[in-house]
């Protein structure tokens, strides 16, 4: 057997990684939790988060804080106030312990489709990533992104987007599935008979699942890693 081949990409290599990448919505709810958080010496509850930016539902905060979550700004303690469970994570050059020198190496799957849903394919390479953005008790595997279907999720062509590997997923996040042997990264969302697929694109049309299709989750998003030449 061939071993598989392992490619490094390592921050402080040329050329460098930027940091986990916020839509401009994210990064306001971002900055309100730390502003709350230093102002009262705990963090808003979700409902605080809702009145401030005027969302008519709940869910609407909830979406924004798994996504925080989802690309490692924020973490939910476990066994704290749930109504306060929320933890803002320090930006890595003032956390010792997130040191871009600390990699580990995980499967690099092939490529997977940011626009209309495309054939998959798998590789035996492996990719080297900041063990920062992993949690040690999960499972992940990387893919190449093509495509510009979710550029307004800040997740361009050529991205490498680092997916944990689960089969379930909660309307709004970002995961990537499989429909009928082929691929694609979109935000999910599960009608009461139906499951669609949206970009992050207005050029780009939701995909319809039909219920006689073959459809699984192949994971969530957990960071996406991008190269500056």
């Amino acid at each position: 057997m061939v071993p598989p081949q392992k490619k490094h990409l390592h921050p402080l290599d040329s050329p460098p990684l930027t940091p986990v990448p916020l839509t401009p919505k994210e990064q306001k709810v971002l900055q309100f939790i730390r502003s709350y958080s230093e102002e009262h010496g705990f963090p808003p509850t979700y409902a605080e988060i809702q009145e401030e930016f005027q969302y008519k539902a709940l869910s609407s905060a909830q979406q924004f804080i798994e996504q925080l979550v989802a690309k490692g700004y924020l973490e939910i303690p476990l066994g704290e106030n749930k109504k306060r469970a929320l933890k803002v994570i320090p930006p890595l050059h003032d956390s010792p312990g997130r040191t871009p020198e600390a990699l580990v190496s995980i499967p690099l799957e092939g490529s997977v489709a940011a626009g209309t849903l495309k054939h998959s394919y798998q590789n035996r390479d492996t990719v080297e990533v900041p063990r920062y953005l992993l949690k040690s008790s999960q499972d992940y595997f990387a893919l190449k992104v093509t495509g510009d279907s979710m550029i307004e999720d800040c997740i361009m062509d050529g991205d490498l987007v680092i997916i944990k590997r689960q089969h379930h997923a909660m309307n709004g996040q970002t995961v990537v599935a499989l429909v009928n042997d082929e691929t694609t990264i979109k935000r999910f969302y599960k009608k009461k008979s139906s499951i669609e697929l949206h970009p992050a694109n207005p050029n780009y049309s939701i995909i319809h699942v039909e219920s006689s299709a073959e459809f699984k989750i192949l994971g969530i998003l957990a960071s996406v890693i991008r190269t500056c030449d």
